[in-house]
């Protein structure tokens, strides 16, 4: 227990014991409901609601997703995995090599060459883990019906303009939420509601105006 307390709370285990310490928050407080999961997943969906030849061009963040079959995920699902991965790979790292070591400059320097080199080795171990959870993901994920047209909804992510938004439309059941894209001059925000007006195929979300714009008042 001593030396697992030894190597979790020095570095460079306990960078990652420090990321790991905040996603267990995170879900504490979601499981309280008191964080919107939904709206933290869309803001990033945003970004990664492309196909996988572009996203994986893309580059930067979204390509990285792509590349390793992480895009479309939740965010936060993603987020723990690799936060873990790279716990399990540091301390492994820490307690076959590292603590067996001498302390001072060439300890740190190589302490932080693993952290690095945990990160990368980090993002494919996620990929594949998550593999079979992307499979259920996407057998699990209705696609929305065009016929929500007309209804109204709720803006539920802080913004909603050409690029990025997030709406939940009550269906008469669970309720949905949904991508929505607005024209950048009537952009609206979180609590504003809104009429679901076109859908758009080429990036699975719909065009919204505001409710009493619709209505003509």
């Amino acid at each position: 227990m001593d030396v697992f307390l030894q190597i979790v709370l020095s570095y460079p285990t306990v960078v990652y014991s420090v990321l790991l310490a905040v996603v267990v928050v995170y879900w504490l407080v979601a499981m309280l409901g008191m964080i919107d999961l939904d709206a933290v997943d869309g803001w990033f969906e945003a970004d990664l609601d492309l196909d996988a030849a572009e996203a994986v061009d893309s580059g930067g963040f979204a390509g990285i997703m792509a590349r390793f079959g992480l895009a479309g995920l939740p965010l936060m699902i993603v987020v723990t995995v690799l936060v873990l991965v790279g716990w399990l790979l540091s301390y492994f790292a820490d307690y076959l090599l590292l603590r067996h070591l001498p302390g001072g400059l060439f300890r740190l320097l190589l302490g932080s060459g693993v952290v690095l080199a945990t990160l990368v080795a980090a993002v494919p171990v996620t990929g594949v883990l998550l593999r079979p959870v992307r499979a259920l993901y996407d057998r699990l994920r209705p696609e929305p019906p065009r016929s929500l047209l007309g209804m109204a909804g709720t803006v539920r992510s802080p913004v909603v303009d050409a690029g990025q938004g997030i709406a939940a439309v009550e269906d008469g059941g669970a309720g949905l939420v949904l991508q929505v894209r607005s024209d950048a001059a009537s952009g609206f925000r979180r609590g504003d509601r809104v009429v679901l007006l076109e859908y758009l195929e080429d990036v699975n979300a719909y065009r919204v105006v505001g409710e009493d714009e619709f209505r003509g008042s």
